[in-house]
């Protein structure tokens, strides 16, 4: 997989656009992640990033249901969850940046990883993005089981 990984990112992300049905929030944040985990060889640590990307993508539409039937203490737990999850995504964010230019980290850090309601939102949105990059990652181990 690492090889096909290794691929023209303009391609990965053509794909990972016709999964999306070209709605991506950051598609520009999104090519700088990919070209920095392969870059610096952290291909593995972008595909953690992507499965809890949209892991906690996908908490987030059952807490923003709601729906009526649903107990409150499972609410509260998928809150908590969601809590977790934010961290760890931020985190793995964290350790994808670590090693780029302050240039580059301070732009996603202010963007992203700062504790007020516009950065949780562009954080929610690019979680979005990379539940996307998730699924070209599955397309992937798909093709190379056949």
């Amino acid at each position: 997989m690492n090889n096909e990984l290794s691929a023209n990112v303009n391609i990965i992300l053509t794909e990972v656009g016709r999964l999306a049905n070209n709605h991506l929030y950051f598609k520009d944040d999104l090519e700088i992640l990919i070209n920095i985990a392969q870059q610096k060889g952290k291909l593995e640590l972008l595909e953690k990033l992507s499965f809890n990307a949209k892991f906690l993508h996908g908490l987030l539409k059952v807490i923003q249901r709601k729906e009526k039937l649903v107990e409150e203490t499972f609410v509260l737990k998928a809150s908590n969850e969601y809590k977790e999850s934010l961290q760890k995504v931020m985190m793995l964010l964290n350790d994808l940046l670590k090693d780029e230019n302050d240039f580059i980290r301070n732009i996603f850090n202010d963007k992203y990883l700062q504790f007020n309601q516009q950065c949780l939102s562009n954080l929610n949105n690019l979680c979005s993005d990379l539940s996307y990059l998730k699924l070209y990652f599955n397309d992937l181990k798909d093709k190379a089981a056949m």
